[in-house]
């Protein structure tokens, strides 16, 4: 099974350990979730569901920026650094903490690949990529390779 993740944008893109997408993303979607509802745009549950697929079906499909429009990607963007901003300030997600996660349908151990503990800096620095590839300012990879992001150590350079 596959770990990785395509985020692309504008014909960029990045690989995204798909645990690290995941958590980010079942986060992602609960910020949103907590906005007033007449605050909420008409078409926040449907951009609500597309956070909580990609985050369970993990390596399965890439996420295409370029498919949101303009007003969902930046509150995709918004809920997503917020999401990162509310992690690094629990110091990251554990095994228990994701066993009460009601969105999943598999275990927590499961789910986090065997992990007991995400830490927060990998979360934050995919966070940032995410805005940084929708903004066209993600810096290049090196020649024939991709950035990974969200691995447990962080960026890393895949391929060639």
């Amino acid at each position: 099974m596959s770990k990785t993740v395509p985020v692309i944008c504008d014909g960029a893109m990045f690989w995204a350990y798909d645990v690290a997408l995941g958590v980010l993303f079942i986060e992602a979607a609960r910020v949103g979730a907590e906005a007033p509802a007449d605050l909420r745009p008409s078409w926040w549950p449907e951009l609500e569901q597309d956070l909580r697929t990609h985050a369970l079906v993990g390596s399965s499909f890439a996420v295409l920026l370029d498919d949101f429009s303009e007003d969902q990607r930046q509150v995709l963007l918004h809920c997503v650094v917020e999401a990162a901003r509310r992690i690094e300030a629990r110091g990251g997600v554990d095994r228990a903490e994701v066993s009460t996660w009601p969105e999943l349908e598999e275990s927590a151990t499961s789910f986090l690949r065997g992990a007991e503990h995400i830490n927060a800096a990998p979360l934050v620095e995919l966070a940032e990529a995410l805005v940084d590839l929708a903004a066209g300012t993600l810096p290049p990879a090196p020649a024939e390779r991709h950035w990974y992001y969200g691995t447990p150590g962080g960026r890393i350079v895949q391929g060639g």
